[in-house]
């Protein structure tokens, strides 16, 4: 319970306002890619109710994360990617439809997730584990109007969503950069998915 505790705590104190946030507008090429996404990649898991859940969206490698505190402490990790050479042929097929129709509509939409392969990985993972890196989360300072700026060609969407049954808060961020103080959110996100083999890892390891 304690470390339940703790890690909402953490999660909180990163939330400055319920509401939706978006460091500058997308791209035609960025929003064509973030819709199919979100047909592809689910922000809801299913009946089980949760006490709350974190989802990470990675626009440089099309892949989401999501971690997840149900009822009782028991916590999960959902992993989710394209399956094959997905990566590649979303760009390639968001670039043709954006090359011929600069208004895509919601069925043209559905079209290019139906062409796409999901992979999804379910681990459990002890909470308390996490409890440092959830504790870097907590140290962010986010301000809620962010820094305007124009993304470059290099540039990828990275999103981030936290709710409980009460609350959420959703940051759309181009990225990665390092200037501006919605960065340090990235740089976290960036950190998360690097060290969640090593997370697994030691959530797995027998219990001394």
């Amino acid at each position: 319970m304690t470390c339940l505790r703790t890690a909402v705590c953490a999660l909180l104190l990163c939330v400055i306002s319920a509401t939706t946030m978006s460091a500058q507008p997308r791209d035609d090429h960025l929003n064509l890619s973030a819709r199919v996404l979100d047909r592809v990649f689910p922000l809801n898991f299913g009946p089980d109710p949760y006490n709350w859940r974190l989802i990470l969206r990675y626009g440089d490698s099309n892949t989401q994360l999501a971690l997840v505190i149900y009822p009782g402490g028991r916590c999960e990790i959902l992993r989710y990617s394209l399956a094959g050479t997905g990566d590649s042929d979303l760009s390639r097929l968001v670039s043709k439809v954006n090359d011929e129709n600069r208004d895509v509509n919601d069925q043209e939409i559905a079209e290019i997730a139906a062409k796409l392969k999901v992979n999804v990985e379910r681990s459990s993972v002890d909470l308390g584990t996490l409890n440092h890196i959830l504790n870097d989360l907590r140290a962010l300072q986010i301000s809620p109007i962010l820094a305007n700026r124009v993304a470059m060609d290099n540039a990828s969407e990275y999103e981030y969503w936290y709710d409980t049954s009460q609350e959420s808060v959703h940051y759309t961020i181009s990225g990665p950069f390092e200037g501006d103080p919605q960065d340090k959110l990235v740089q976290w996100m960036l950190r998360f998915r690097a060290s969640l083999p090593d997370l697994l890892k030691a959530s797995s390891a027998p219990k001394p």
